[in-house]
């Protein structure tokens, strides 16, 4: 497996992208956003995804150069129409329109529709948090996408309709957390087949309900389906999905999960919270960074060496990954040479 120099992984990305048609500004952040999230331990939403964005956009169901478009609009909310515009731009351009009106109003949200994959959501959340609010991200897939099957359920119904987010603390990093509401990312799936490994016991199931216990027991044909986060308590994972597609889907312009939707895209739910409309800023650090040390203190369990909180793993993955590089195994590093190779760019 490949280990490639941060650097250059996002060089070569970027390359790969303008030359199938972006601009050179847009290419950039969208293979920035991909690379961030190999650094950040999330594979499932890394370079992996370039030959499908590729892809998505010489099919037209990607545009590139896209603006949001406001179609509706009150002082601390908006509705926004993506443009089928690369999740990176549409996305990030919605995050910042929440963080401006709840700068302005306290509490904003923001409905964002007709947006292609917006990769990890935490990233956007992370955003927020910089810009010293409380960020909120959840999405569904426009309706589409459906890989989960509800609780009790074989057939899949909605897409695993993520949730993230993000909090400024007085540290290095913000508490971030970025979860899906299924046992595990579609995308992790995907890093299994592309590395040819098993899959884990109870992340999903074939078209008849029994376990996959490969990649291709799920993909099938037929398609099985993803199963909701939980366990024996996967009703808790249900009812979220549940929600999530309803704030992310019913509230905006995207639609819920239903028969016949079209699949791809994100209908996406933003939130940003002001912290000084509530309580001083400096005050609201101290106390999170006091809640951190007051959890991480807890005497550990046999198998732990430590408590972490959420976002401290990634943060540590990313300045590791920094210094030594990145690992791609060998298909995802094959389909970026080959997709480099369809847009008239080497990548050696």
């Amino acid at each position: 497996m490949p280990v490639v120099e941060v650097g250059r992984l996002e060089r070569d990305c970027a390359r790969v992208f303008k030359g199938a048609g972006l601009s050179g500004e847009e290419a950039q952040r969208v293979a920035h956003s991909l690379v961030l999230s190999n650094l950040m331990g999330h594979d499932s939403h890394g370079v992996i995804r370039v030959a499908q964005y590729v892809q998505a956009m010489q099919d037209g169901i990607v545009r590139a150069g896209q603006s949001i478009r406001v179609v509706r609009e009150a002082d601390a909310s908006a509705v926004v129409d993506g443009g089928w515009g690369f999740g990176q731009t549409v996305c990030r351009q919605a995050m910042d329109l929440a963080v401006q009106k709840a700068k302005a109003r306290s509490v904003a949200a923001v409905e964002l529709f007709n947006s292609s994959h917006i990769g990890r959501l935490g990233e956007y959340v992370e955003v927020a948090a910089e810009a010293g609010t409380i960020g909120i991200v959840m999405c569904n897939n426009h309706g589409g996408g459906q890989l989960l099957s509800p609780f009790g359920g074989i057939d899949s119904r909605m897409s695993p309709n993520p949730i993230a987010v993000g909090v400024p603390t007085g540290g290095a990093y913000p508490v971030v957390v970025d979860m899906t509401t299924s046992v595990v990312a579609e995308g992790k799936i995907r890093v299994k087949r592309n590395r040819g490994e098993p899959l884990p016991e109870g992340w999903a199931i074939d078209a008849e309900g029994n376990p996959a216990v490969a990649p291709g027991d799920f993909y099938g044909p037929p398609r099985g389906a993803i199963l909701p986060f939980g366990g024996n308590a996967a009703h808790k994972g249900y009812a979220l999905a549940v929600v999530i597609d309803i704030l992310s889907g019913a509230l905006g312009g995207g639609g819920c999960s239903r028969a016949g939707a079209p699949s791809g895209g994100n209908g996406v739910f933003l939130m940003a919270i002001q912290i000084e409309a509530f309580t001083g800023a400096g005050r609201f650090r101290q106390e999170v960074d006091a809640f951190v040390d007051y959890l991480k203190c807890s005497r550990l369990l046999p198998g732990f060496d430590e408590i972490l909180v959420p976002g401290e793993v990634e943060h540590r993955l990313r300045r590791q990954r920094e210094a030594e590089g990145v690992a791609v195994d060998e298909e995802t590093w094959r389909q970026i040479r080959e997709t480099g190779e369809k847009v008239g760019v080497r990548v050696d």
